[in-house]
């Protein structure tokens, strides 16, 4: 579920304390989400996710526009994500982190995490963030720190290697691993 908080719940939040607490209890299971996406190591995620709300309390009170809270919450929450893959010199399969192998039918079967897994850190952030969250590209571009029309392009050329990965032939047996938690 997309990053859903009411404006007057982070404008109570702006002074600290409790309100404060209860907004960023309700940023992280997002910002966990947007990170394990992204970094697809629940660990680094766990940690990426928790340096990321405390940046965002940190920065609350200087936020000029409320209404702009979505949009820069993400920024923070993808920029610690994606500083922590360009840290990071070996992306962890997914293959490599299961215990368990399941057989399935591969005609009926999409690797949608492996597909994910071709792209580059910041072509999954772009399409988490636009089809996930659902941003426009200028929310999106806000989010990631570049141009509208270089999201564009990512998106575009993300759609184009979703679509190459998505149509390879798959094998005859698949892993399983945990997929992205539905966190309360």
């Amino acid at each position: 579920m997309a990053l859903s908080v009411e404006a007057s719940d982070v404008e109570c939040a702006r002074s600290g304390g409790e309100p404060l607490e209860r907004l960023i209890a309700a940023i992280w299971p997002e910002a966990f989400r947007v990170a394990l996406t992204i970094l697809r190591d629940r660990g680094l995620a766990e940690d990426t996710a928790q340096e990321a709300c405390a940046a965002i309390a940190r920065s609350l009170p200087l936020i000029k526009s409320i209404n702009a809270f979505k949009t820069w919450a993400y920024k923070v929450i993808v920029s610690h994500a994606l500083t922590a893959a360009r840290r990071r010199r070996l992306v962890l399969s997914l293959d490599a982190a299961t215990e368990r192998e399941i057989a399935f039918d591969p005609s009926d079967a999409l690797d949608l995490f492996a597909a994910l897994a071709s792209l580059t850190p910041k072509h999954r952030a772009a399409i988490l963030l636009h089809y996930y969250a659902g941003l426009r590209s200028g929310e999106i571009a806000a989010a990631i720190g570049v141009p509208a029309s270089t999201i564009r392009f990512h998106l575009m050329l993300a759609r184009k290697n979703l679509r190459k990965a998505l149509s390879a032939p798959i094998s005859t047996t698949a892993h399983c691993a945990e997929v992205i938690p539905n966190v309360h």
